[in-house]
């Protein structure tokens, strides 16, 4: 266990610390597979770093040089996207904490029962009008906890009128024909998941 300002990266801030601690965020667990200089995380990003919280939830601490100046709005795209994401207990300018997902990085080969549950999650994206960017490459933007799929990091997401995730899974799982099929408004959601 490790006081929460060790964790504030890759400079010390005083403003995040002190967000922190008037939400009662104190210390967090040195773990994870990312290393942050002797200690372990569980992801960094360009706008922050995920750590474990002391009572089992995941925190993300926005980086002391991050290009975003606060990570509300971050926060909101989060909770629209429902199930469809780690859900978010509180968030402030300097931090989201949510829901620790223990699981794996979604991978280039995956049973055909993960890739349809994260289909139906990035159709609900869509069905809110949010489109995430990092799902072109999802491997490091989809956590699998069983066969239950994460759209996690919602950094580079959009609200928009018509948007597109569906597309970008299948494209990224070589599903080249029912991608270009799905975006023309030739195929249904349910007729691509039978296809698969």
């Amino acid at each position: 266990m490790v006081e929460i300002r060790e964790m504030i990266y890759p400079r010390y801030s005083k403003e995040i610390e002190e967000e922190l601690n008037s939400e009662g965020i104190i210390r967090a667990h040195s773990f994870g597979k990312t290393r942050l200089g002797k200690l372990s995380v569980l992801g960094k990003g360009k706008t922050g770093v995920v750590v474990l919280t002391e009572d089992g939830n995941a925190l993300k601490i926005r980086r002391s040089d991050s290009p975003k100046e606060s990570l509300e709005l971050e926060a909101r795209m989060q909770i629209m996207a429902g199930n469809a994401a780690p859900k978010v207990l509180k968030y402030g300018k300097n931090f989201i904490l949510m829901e620790y997902v223990s699981g794996r990085h979604l991978e280039k080969r995956e049973a055909i029962s993960v890739l349809i549950d994260l289909i139906n999650r990035a159709y609900f994206l869509e069905q809110a009008g949010l489109e995430h960017k990092e799902l072109v490459t999802p491997w490091r933007n989809v956590l699998v906890s069983g066969e239950r799929t994460y759209i996690i990091d919602y950094d580079s997401v959009s609200l928009k009128e018509r948007a597109f995730n569906v597309n970008k899974i299948l494209n990224a799982f070589n599903l080249r024909d029912l991608a270009r099929a799905y975006k023309r408004g030739e195929m249904t959601l349910e007729e691509i998941v039978k296809r698969i």
